[in-house]
């Protein structure tokens, strides 16, 4: 049944073995009272209901009466996605909009309007309701599709790209954001208004889809990968390593995080101080300013964090040093095209790892 259902309402072929071949996809179907479903939100919190990544598609009170309609007509609602972590914490994938309307008219945060099949609950609160009518809506049954460990993040992301479809298509970012939502994606929207970036950036990286917010997430991924603070075997596996870093993120404790941001200002604060604004573009091609350049970003940002400044006084000859560097990057062709393939990753790191070294041993180069 559940195999059935999804492959309708994904367009995916599922076989025994799991939606990809070698992959374990697990799935199970649950079903909850809506009273039930409030305490795992406001009480458990087994449940996230945030909907911050859906602003664009909140639901309108018309929509949102005529769902507490249907379910005082005792009309089936649409089967609800939810994504279930190790500890049992489950993200809904599709359904928020319904959830939230629910959770929202028994909290008595707005009344009904506009009824057709039942008007004589028009402008009544749900306290309003008759005890009747109020324990029917608290009984009634949501159905649910788990979606549970081990199944891949690029199976999770396939089903949630697919449910999602109705609206505004979602990019990565948009996606990433939705299923890892935490401390992880509290921290970057925080990054991403910093100052100090807007400025080492020239402000010149949008933020209407989560753009800034996605190549701050790869500079950090980078990050902990290149200096040994999390163990991943990346083999040109963004999505993947993406993903495992915001879980990571997720689970880091307040100090750590206050350290992640530290790292962070005092790459951009660097940045700004021996390139300006333009540090992140390559040189000007027929005397057009190129647009900033996000492995390039990521590189130099990992090596202005580390690196102390305070310790180094002979600041113009670093910045030629610098941008004699991004020359031969701008020359070797891995700052485009295929730039996320495990060599390309590896060059580029690699040789500002060198750069680093050798500033921070204050050799006679500098």
């Amino acid at each position: 049944m559940i195999k059935e259902y999804l492959e309708a309402e994904t367009g995916l072929e599922i076989s025994e073995l799991g939606i990809y071949p070698g992959a374990t996809v697990k799935i199970r179907r649950d079903q909850y009272s809506l009273f039930e479903i409030k305490r795992m939100a406001e009480e458990t919190k087994e449940i996230n209901i945030s909907p911050s990544f859906q602003r664009h598609n909140v639901w309108k009170p018309l929509q949102k009466s005529e769902l507490i309609e249907s379910i005082l007509m005792n009309i089936p609602i649409p089967v609800i996605y939810v994504f279930e972590n190790e500890v049992g914490l489950k993200q809904i994938v599709d359904g928020k909009q319904r959830i939230n309307s629910i959770i929202d008219f028994m909290n008595n945060k707005f009344n009904l309007l506009n009824l057709k099949m039942l008007p004589q609950f028009n402008k009544k609160y749900f306290n309003d309701l008759e005890p009747l009518y109020r324990n029917k809506i608290e009984r009634y049954q949501l159905f649910f599709y788990v979606i549970e460990p081990p199944t891949p993040e690029r199976v999770k992301y396939d089903i949630f790209d697919r449910v999602n479809r109705g609206g505004t298509t979602l990019n990565s970012q948009e996606m990433r954001n939705a299923l890892y939502q935490g401390k992880s994606t509290i921290l970057f929207d925080e990054l991403s208004q910093k100052n100090e970036f807007k400025k080492a950036t020239g402000n010149a990286i949008d933020s209407t889809r989560m753009r800034d917010q996605y190549v701050i997430l790869r500079f950090l991924s980078f990050y902990f990968l290149r200096k040994k603070i999390f163990s991943f075997n990346y083999q040109s596996n963004m999505e993947d390593f993406l993903a495992f870093s915001m879980n990571f993120i997720n689970n880091l404790d307040n100090d750590r995080i206050n350290e992640i941001k530290d790292v962070f200002v005092r790459a951009m604060a660097h940045s700004f101080e021996i390139l300006g604004e333009d540090g992140f573009r390559f040189s000007n091609e027929k005397g057009k300013k190129r647009p900033v350049n996000m492995p390039l970003f990521e590189a130099l940002s990992f090596l202005f964090a580390n690196i102390d400044l305070n310790k180094y006084t002979e600041k113009k000859l670093l910045k030629n040093r610098i941008e004699s560097l991004k020359d031969n990057f701008d020359m070797s062709g891995k700052f485009k095209g295929n730039i996320d393939s495990s060599i390309n990753v590896e060059y580029r790191f690699s040789e500002v790892e060198k750069v680093i070294e050798a500033i921070n041993a204050k050799t006679n180069t500098y």
